[in-house]
């Protein structure tokens, strides 16, 4: 014990050094990464992720997963795409706390943990694997994609024990409607497309800000006319105010996604908590500015008591998004040929949904942050008492220790944005104009689509452009 007491700062050193190497690698790659997804040269941020090195650094394999599956979407190739979301899937579902590390990160940061996804970022693999075999024809294994999609959010849930507020996702709902929707099974489509509704007026509208789609209200209304739900027609026309369109026989359909810009990166902030004793083993960790208080059970180790009740104040950093604005707000789907076009609706504000995440969890990572400082002090504390140089070393390591944990999939988008319009057989040219709020910045992307009688085609679009941080 002694010995550990004497040459505890030097052992915080030498785990200090390994962490700094092992982030340096992932910050230096990443930065190449979004240099080059930034610019649009999609093939260099692909050789940026052929570096055997990236697979080898275990602790950020998931997110080497993320970003390699996301560029070869990018890039239109589905099958490779969709082996690294499977691996990507297959590593959260294996996945094991790492007790060496999770010991190791109380004398430094999270960082120092395999990464192991944010709740919504490991919902979204299903979304571009769904993507990924909507384009290869396999429209049951992009409906299966959908399910393990909706399976994996209420683990997530019964992680929090219910606890977190974005707990349904109604994107789920709607993109498993369109499927059904596609394959003609219209009555699970209408049951899909009602669910969704209800999510995105009792949660989404309020917690996220994100409105019924039109579309989907358009959907409702016509899936519930070719199941023969007349009644159900006639109530959400009323509710709606619309009335149901029919679209022609010998015509097709398109659904089309556009993800639009990039979604939040990670930052950090500070939060200073004033340490006041409560006896019987606790303390609470007070900080007025944000009115937030959490007792913490120190026990009845006498030394640990004492190191801690000693400590007045602590600082704890703790991780923050930072919103890359969209340079386009508004997206028209058109086919100028015969003067057919959509505007598209915002179906998933990912942005959103990442602060919402990030709030649900904030007490908990509060709770392992502030445990992880306040052990971090408290040797600091005993170290002191024993040598003043190495304490004052210790709290210079310390210091440069406390980290939030910074690292999120950078590719993911802002928004995902949809809608359907009818086409006439045959390929048809589309046009996906895209535009700021005033129209003084736009940018058109043509596609052309074949589209059969009776049949729906669904495509996929990203822009990445972002107009600032915020």
């Amino acid at each position: 014990m002694l010995f550990l007491k004497k040459h505890t700062a030097l052992l915080y050193l030498f785990v200090l050094s390994i962490f700094i190497a092992g982030c340096a690698t992932y910050y230096e790659k990443n930065e190449q990464l979004m240099n080059a997804v930034y610019s649009g040269k999609l093939d260099v941020a692909e050789s940026v992720l052929n570096d055997p090195a990236l697979e080898k650094e275990k602790k950020n394999i998931l997110l080497y997963y993320f970003n390699k599956g996301t560029v070869l979407w990018m890039k239109g190739n589905a099958i490779e795409s969709n082996k690294y979301f499977q691996l990507a899937d297959f590593y959260i579902e294996d996945f094991q706390k790492n007790y060496a590390a999770t010991a190791i990160s109380f004398f430094t940061n999270p960082n120092i943990e395999p990464y192991n996804g944010e709740g919504f970022e490991q919902l979204m693999i299903h979304y571009y694997s769904t993507l990924n075999y909507i384009d290869l024809g396999q429209l049951d294994e992009a409906l299966v994609e959908c399910k393990r999609m909706q399976s994996k959010l209420t683990k997530i849930t019964d992680f929090y024990n219910g606890k977190n507020k974005y707990k349904r996702d109604a994107f789920v709902h709607n993109l498993m409607g369109i499927i059904y929707d596609a394959q003609k099974d219209y009555n699970n489509a209408f049951i899909a497309y009602r669910n969704a509704y209800q999510i995105y007026k009792e949660d989404y509208g309020q917690m996220l800000g994100t409105p019924v789609p039109q579309q989907l209200k358009k959907d409702i209304i016509r899936t519930a006319y070719l199941t023969g739900f007349y009644d159900d027609v006639t109530k959400y026309e009323s509710e709606f105010k619309l009335k149901y369109e029919a679209e022609k026989k010998e015509n097709g359909a398109l659904v089309f996604f556009w993800n639009n810009g990039l979604g939040p990166i990670k930052d950090q902030w500070s939060i200073n908590f004033a340490v006041i004793p409560l006896g019987n083993g606790w303390v609470r960790f007070y900080n007025a500015e944000l009115n937030m208080s959490i007792p913490f059970y120190v026990g009845e180790d006498e030394n640990k008591k004492n190191n801690l009740s000693a400590l007045k104040i602590v600082r704890v950093a703790f991780p923050k998004y930072i919103s890359r604005l969209p340079l386009y707000k508004k997206a028209k789907l058109s086919c100028d040929s015969l003067a057919i076009y959509n505007y598209l609706d915002v179906a998933e504000d990912i942005n959103a949904i990442a602060y919402r995440s990030l709030d649900d969890r904030m007490l908990k990572e509060l709770g392992e942050a502030l445990l992880r400082v306040a052990l971090k002090q408290a040797a600091e504390e005993a170290v002191r008492k024993q040598n003043e140089g190495l304490g004052v070393a210790l709290s210079i390591i310390n210091a440069v220790s406390e980290q939030a944990d910074t690292r999120n999939w950078q590719l993911l988008p802002y928004s995902i944005n949809y809608t359907r319009i009818s086409l006439p057989q045959g390929n048809n040219k589309i046009t996906l104009t895209t535009s700021n709020e005033d129209n003084s910045v736009k940018e058109d992307n043509q596609f052309y689509f074949p589209i059969k009688k009776g049949e729906t085609s669904i495509g996929s679009f990203q822009t990445l452009q972002f107009a600032g941080f915020k």
